[in-house]
């Protein structure tokens, strides 16, 4: 059975978790991760697929976070995840949609859903800086 080719008007990139904050904690995402991510949210514009930012963010005092959780209970301690920009070279558009979440999934606390039914989306193209992280995550949650 042949597999038909993507509507790029049904579907968005997801380009997620690429944020100054947590960019660091991967000393290996050089230039050319931010290269290629860049040239593939350029290709994806062209082509008509609509790009949409998933960022993980807490307000002020980390209300979200319960102290059962492992992992974001050390970002309690550093305020790392407050500051909700795009890393520089991969920032959004004017009027691409920005959606923020509060897990490791781009659907978990977030509006993700909403946007994606609102645009007829039902194809996802995932782009993470951490694939056993947030883009399995998302995935699973899909």
């Amino acid at each position: 059975m042949p597999i038909d080719p993507l509507d790029p008007r049904r579907t968005a990139l997801l380009i997620m978790d690429v944020q100054p904050g947590i960019v660091a904690l991967y000393p290996d995402a050089t230039e050319t991760y931010f290269t290629r991510l860049s040239k593939l949210a350029d290709a994806a514009r062209v082509a008509g697929v609509q790009v949409i930012y998933v960022v993980v963010s807490f307000r002020p005092g980390h209300p979200e976070i319960s102290p059962r959780n492992p992992g974001f209970s050390r970002v309690k301690e550093d305020d790392r995840l407050v500051d909700q920009r795009v890393h520089a070279s991969v920032a959004p558009q004017p009027g691409e949609v920005v959606v923020v979440k509060r897990r490791v999934s781009a659907f978990s606390g977030s509006d993700l859903d909403i946007v994606l039914r609102s645009h007829d989306i039902q194809h996802l193209i995932l782009a993470g800086i951490a694939t056993s992280g947030v883009v399995l995550s998302t995935l699973r949650q899909a």
